[in-house]
């Protein structure tokens, strides 16, 4: 076994008192306290334990004993403190990252656990027994570097160098005891089955090619979820799949996460492995079986459905990720200029209605082009932006109501208040409106819209944004403009955004007052 960059064992102790509160019945006693009502309390805990665990000399057996007794604590701290800043925009408050920063030292404690283990049994002559304990090993530590990786995505922060090379490292070593397609139960999520050291090495790098810089941070945690259980589609290859288009490459010699390679040439690195897609394309011919079909990806409302299924939405976001497509924003910011941007449906709404002659109460922020298709900005407050939101933008020169709308499809974080993001665009001009529903219980309760045009195969047609998912299809809506009101009937119901739904609307003909009936000589 190769040493370890990122999993460093720490010096050892051979202290027998302290050894004692390791072996099983000393440990069950101190889990059988352990402050589950008082989780912050409780992560201490048990960072405090791993730690001590980590530097103490003992036997092979008694530190994975002990190891799998805490693992359920583990993943339930594990996605307590993950809780606490995936609910959030970026940037991130500061002590949004002091939770992230001991989030992944208990991880990677945990990890490096498993990983002291598998170091004494591989300098061991391996029984049958020690084989199944190596799997095992193996399996729990692919399995921890895993989460590692998944917790830097869901805070959008890079991975930790060193990380990725001792993932195809473990991989490499299953393959070479012919351990990797050894099935291991994980008992500590209702929802996980058996996997093989395999699957759990196709699941995290199959997470990886989905780009989470796309994906919001609470659908990191699905994505990956969904993956266990579409992973047994996937398989590794020593040579290019035949037939597929593009060829997806895991280097294993080096500390980089999969890549696609968009131009087919020969690759002399024998260490490459290639991930073959065939069967999960064929199964996603039959998309049904395979989504949500009640849940819409930017819904601010939870609606329960089938689990660990993604929305239909997103489920095209990750076939076009797995078949080679990167997440491409419009290409908008080619002449490299400021721009000032606001943040929201509200404040878009409010600096638009500034057409009218009113002063806008709203704060634009100043955002530089980082590339033609991104812009770069430094916030002060934390929360700000998060994909899907709706953004709208406009030059340094323009009036405020002369705005672009989009919504924020991809996040990098440079800093930890400098934020990059790209748009999809929705429209190059909008307009801010009023309406009240003729058809519904709020009839005459003024509300606030976003209405543009756009040309398609020839037909112009408008469509109405609106931050209530209360609207449906068919409804009917008195729209105020500037200079006009009339009624329009809306159609094709879009969640485009962060609880922003997008209907197409319709104008309808106004019914013509009957005037009363004329009597005697009208010309007198």
């Amino acid at each position: 076994m190769k040493n370890s960059f990122y999993l460093i064992i720490p010096a050892q102790q051979s202290n027998p008192t302290r050894l004692k509160q390791f072996e099983e019945k000393a440990l069950q006693q101190w889990l059988n306290h352990f402050p589950v009502a008082n989780l912050s309390l409780a992560s201490r805990l048990l960072h405090d334990l791993i730690i001590d665990a980590n530097t103490i000399e003992m036997d092979v057996q008694i530190r994975l004993d002990a190891l799998e007794m805490l693992r359920p604590n583990v993943s339930m701290i594990e996605e307590y403190l993950r809780s606490k800043f995936i609910g959030t925009g970026y940037p991130k408050e500061d002590n949004e990252k002091k939770v992230f920063d001991v989030l992944i030292a208990i991880e990677r404690q945990f990890t490096i656990g498993y990983w002291m283990v598998l170091k004494q049994l591989s300098q061991r002559q391996s029984s049958w027994f020690q084989g199944k304990t190596i799997t095992l090993a193996i399996h729990r530590c692919i399995k921890g570097l895993s989460s590692v990786i998944a917790s830097h995505f869901m805070m959008g922060n890079s991975v930790p160098d060193w990380v990725w090379i001792d993932l195809h490292s473990l991989y490499r070593l299953s393959t070479k005891l012919k351990k990797e397609a050894a099935r291991v139960a994980e008992s500590t999520e209702q929802h996980a089955k058996a996997s093989s050291a395999e699957e759990c090495y196709l699941q995290i790098l199959l997470l990886s090619l989905a780009d989470p810089t796309g994906l919001m941070q609470k659908e990191v945690g699905l994505v990956y979820r969904f993956i266990e259980t579409i992973v047994t589609l996937l398989s590794l290859k020593n040579k290019p799949v035949s037939g597929q288009k593009n060829q997806c490459l895991v280097l294993t010699d080096e500390d980089s996460p999969p890549s696609f390679q968009l131009i087919n040439k020969p690759n002399l690195d024998a260490s490459a492995l290639y991930i073959d897609f065939s069967r999960l394309s064929k199964a996603f011919e039959q998309k049904a079986k395979y989504i949500n079909p009640i849940e819409a990806r930017f819904s601010s409302m939870h609606v329960p459905g089938p689990q660990a299924l993604p929305s239909a939405e997103l489920l095209e976001y990750l076939e076009q990720r797995w078949s080679a497509t990167s997440v491409q924003s419009a290409p908008i910011f080619s002449d490299r200029l400021n721009r000032y941007i606001a943040i929201g449906f509200e404040a878009t709404h409010d600096l638009q209605s500034t057409l009218e002659g009113g002063a806008s109460n709203c704060v634009e922020v100043l955002a530089q082009s980082a590339s033609e298709r991104l812009l770069s900005c430094e916030f002060e407050k934390s929360g700000a932006i998060s994909v899907g939101s709706l953004l709208s933008f406009r030059k340094t020169d323009a009036p405020e109501h002369r705005r672009m709308l989009g919504i924020v499809n991809k996040i990098i974080v440079a800093k930890q208040y400098s934020i990059s993001f790209g748009l999809q665009m929705l429209t190059q001009f909008s307009l801010a409106v009023t309406y009240y529903q003729l058809n519904g219980n709020d009839a005459e309760i003024q509300q606030k819209g976003l209405l543009y045009s756009l040309k398609e195969q020839n037909v112009e047609k408008s469509y109405l944004i609106v931050d209530t998912f209360l609207l449906k299809d068919d409804d009917i809506l008195r729209m105020y403009m500037p200079h006009d009101n009339f009624p329009i009937i809306l159609g094709n119901k879009k969640n485009i955004g962060l609880g922003y739904w997008q209907f197409e609307c319709r104008r309808l003909a106004e019914k013509n007052r009957l005037e009363p009936e004329k009597k005697g000589y009208d010309f007198i």
